[in-house]
């Protein structure tokens, strides 16, 4: 039986932190950036009007083809590629500390991937079409959003998709032949931009640095995933999904015990280290709650506006009766 949630006893002390790395890639993920005022940005509303930007992957492909025939890759890379870059590929750049030398480094580990890019662009013209289509749908379920570019880009696998106030930053390594998978992503990343526009970006932004609020980060993320699920029947973290679904109790009861403790380690971005259950189980958990809080209330407009403000996590978790 799943232990029972003491909301009152959710204690914001001894929290056991997130690696540094980690907490330097959350205080950058999502739009804001250091501590000065950020201007609300201004994109269209129109779902017809939103962009997806390939620049920055066919500039790339120019520079792999160089590389076939040139030992200089760092130069190369640097005049193709980096000299070339896309507002988001700047932003991404900044974040990720993304350099020639990195990427190099990334090539040289895996060339078949970086080789297979070249693939994935000449389907760029059919996959334009799934992300109007995408985009429409998203429309339908929140009509009232906005779209900021979608940028695809070339990393060294540090990061795969975030959102930012130049728009969505998605790299493409690990989804080339996967389409759904990119799909999921973007969409993802443009629903935590909604959650953002709609409490302010320096709030927004600020939640991620915010010490002792695992509750505040697995529904804001959870928001998310909900969000997907409702554009798509589908969430990034399927995987995460299916072994939650056949785990749920013993999984309630552990996120009960370590929401006790702020111990997010199991649940969010340190998971990626481990790899004797699925990552980010946290996200999955917030999209249940959510899903449980949405399917309870009964104005279900208020309940999406809610899930996107998320101003009170933990009355959002004690109306879904998730874990009673």
């Amino acid at each position: 039986m799943t232990k029972k949630l003491d909301i009152q006893s959710i204690k914001l002390t001894n929290m056991k932190s997130t690696s540094l790395a980690t907490l330097m890639i959350i205080a950058f993920v999502i739009l804001g950036t250091g501590h000065h005022a950020i201007a609300q940005p201004n994109y269209p509303t129109n779902p017809d009007k939103a962009q997806l930007i390939y620049s920055d992957v066919e500039n790339f492909v120019k520079a792999f083809e160089k590389l076939q025939h040139t030992t200089d890759t760092i130069a190369v890379l640097n005049k193709y590629y980096f000299d070339e870059a896309t507002p988001g590929l700047k932003e991404y750049i900044s974040r990720h500390k993304l350099t020639p030398v990195l990427l190099k480094a990334a090539i040289q580990k895996d060339p078949e991937r970086y080789h297979k890019i070249a693939g994935f662009l000449e389907n760029q013209a059919s996959f334009q079409l799934e992300f109007k289509k995408t985009m429409q749908q998203f429309s339908e379920v929140l009509p009232t959003a906005m779209y900021p570019p979608t940028y695809l880009l070339v990393g060294a696998n540090r990061g795969i998709a975030q959102a930012s106030k130049f728009g969505q930053l998605v790299t493409v390594t690990k989804v080339l032949d996967r389409e759904v998978a990119l799909k999921k992503l973007i969409v993802h990343e443009l629903a935590h931009f909604q959650q953002a526009i709609s409490m302010g970006i320096q709030t927004y932004g600020a939640l991620y640095a915010s010490p002792n609020n695992m509750l505040g980060l697995c529904l804001r993320e959870g928001g998310a995933e909900f969000v997907t699920s409702l554009v798509l029947n589908d969430i990034t973290q399927a995987k995460g999904l299916e072994y939650f679904l056949s785990h749920e109790s013993q999984l309630k009861t552990r996120f009960i015990e370590d929401l006790s403790q702020q111990d997010a380690q199991y649940w969010l971005w340190d998971s990626l280290d481990d790899h004797n259950t699925p990552a980010l189980l946290g996200y999955v958990m917030g999209f249940k709650i959510c899903d449980a809080y949405y399917q309870r209330a009964s104005n279900k407009e208020n309940a999406l506006k809610e899930i996107l403000l998320m101003t009170t996590p933990e009355t959002v978790l004690e109306l879904s009766k998730f874990l009673e």
